[in-house]
């Protein structure tokens, strides 16, 4: 036979349920944040409990956020009648937005972190007849870097991943490399919240990120060195204008850079000098030098100035020999060279593997840019133009009467001219002069004489 439960027990369990929230603590959440990024501090209530206030009388809102570590301090305050309080080291930079409060959101919104803003937050929300408590904790975490700044080629630096905050000290930590996760090696190694980099490269350029929780903080890690191959090739064709790049990555604005060729010094304090119009006589090695915290960086650049030379004149008659020899002015002997010939009516070019092209009766067809490409293992390395003008052969009868008879038919009528145009100013010279003594003359004969004067006694 069942007894009826006693009332008395009823009421200690009744009492004891509603107190029990206040017996057991609720675990924080917790959260952790970018130093000088924006974070999130959740508080959320139910549907039920939205619904619950909406239906209530006064469907009034509010939220109260206190930092709760040591004494407890208001952060930011929304009351019943919508005022707003936010506190001194707060302000501009803590809100709880107004148009996700009607959907049960008070959530705290935390934007420009400092280290001080890490700690322990509560928050109460009120919606109507319904009530939310939240308990969040804010960490921060920002990664350091030691030495500081842009750091030479072959040097070391530390990076260290600072957690500021609650719980700091069994937090793993990941650290990445432009995202990619970093392993230990003979010039990486990882102690506790520090990471440790030796004899840097130009590889270790970029984003360094230490991650937890889910969360990166980066620095960007600038390595000052030579990008590139060294020495450097660089082909240009005779005539052109060509920069020679020294090509240290990372160095500071205005820096001093000295540069010389063949051992030489030469004019040029900056990071590229320009040469304006190639001869083959710049070809040789180049090389700029300067010096950072101590360290000597030094690139070399050879020039490489590719020409063609013609025999006979750029002016070819129809019909006659002509040959072109593409080389080039401090040649590895390595390079491959292709001819590739001007358009023909139907699109056609002609091409020629190697160094010379060998027309032995030239026509209208070759008149035109003729292309020499150089290559190398890497491909194209440059190419010069060489223009061809071909003039149609004479008939029989005029055959005898070439250009350079024309020239110096055109030359001899051009003397003449001028001799004659001469001839005809002296001549004209020689009449003014004549007619301006035969005046002079005249006026001088009609020159009343002074006439004598006698005096009688």
């Amino acid at each position: 036979m069942e007894t009826a439960p006693d009332t008395h027990t009823m009421y200690v369990t009744a009492i004891c349920l509603l107190l029990l929230p206040t017996i057991i603590p609720v675990s924080a959440l917790q959260v952790t944040g970018v130093l000088g990024g924006d974070v999130i501090l959740p508080c959320t209530m139910t549907k039920r409990m939205v619904e619950d206030g909406r239906r209530s009388i006064y469907a009034a809102s509010s939220v109260h956020w206190q930092r709760i570590d040591g004494t407890p301090r208001t952060v930011y305050k929304l009351h019943p009648s919508g005022v707003t309080y936010t506190s001194l080291s707060a302000r501009t930079r803590a809100l709880v937005p107004p148009s996700l409060i009607n959907q049960g959101i008070f959530s705290l919104h935390l934007k420009n972190l400092s280290a001080r803003d890490a700690g322990t937050y509560a928050a109460v929300a009120k919606y109507g007849r319904s009530k939310e408590k939240c308990s969040v904790t804010l960490r921060t975490v920002e990664v350091f870097q030691v030495p500081r700044g842009p750091l030479p080629e072959h040097s070391s630096v530390n990076l260290t991943c600072r957690i500021v905050g609650p719980n700091n000290s069994s937090t793993s930590i990941r650290w990445l490399h432009y995202g990619n996760l970093v392993q230990t090696s003979r010039r990486i190694s990882v102690n506790g919240s520090s990471l440790y980099l030796r004899s840097l490269t130009q590889e270790d350029n970029g984003k360094w990120s230490c991650e937890v929780d889910g969360v990166r903080s980066s620095v960007t890690l600038l390595v000052v060195g030579v990008s590139g191959p060294d020495p450097l090739d660089i082909y240009t064709a005779m005539g052109s204008p060509v920069k020679l790049p020294c090509n240290i990555t990372n160095l500071p604005m205005d820096w001093s850079f000295h540069w010389s060729r063949d051992t030489k010094t030469i004019n040029g304090n900056k990071q590229e000098i320009a040469l304006n119009h190639v001869r083959p006589e710049d070809a040789g090695t180049y090389q700029c030098a300067t010096t950072y915290q101590g360290r000597c960086l030094s690139r070399h650049i050879r020039l490489k100035v590719i020409q063609v030379s013609p025999s006979g004149l750029v002016f070819a008659k129809e019909g006659s020999h002509l040959r072109l020899l593409c080389n080039i002015s401090g040649s590895t002997g390595k390079e491959r060279f292709q001819w590739t010939g001007p358009p023909h009516p139907d699109g056609q070019r002609i091409i020629i593997k190697g160094p010379e092209v060998d027309l032995p009766e030239v026509n209208a067809q070759d008149s035109g840019a003729w292309t020499c490409s150089v290559y190398g293992t890497n491909g194209n390395l440059g190419e010069v133009e060489h223009w061809v003008y071909v003039h149609a052969a004479q008939t029989a009868d005029a055959g005898w009467f070439t250009s350079w008879h024309v020239i110096l038919l055109l030359t001899l009528i051009l003397v003449f001219g001028l001799v004659a145009i001469a001839l005809i100013s002296y001549r004209n010279h020689k009449r003014r002069l004549s007619h301006l003594a035969a005046l002079t003359s005249i006026d001088s004969s009609t020159v009343a004489r002074p006439k004598k004067v006698s005096v009688s006694e």
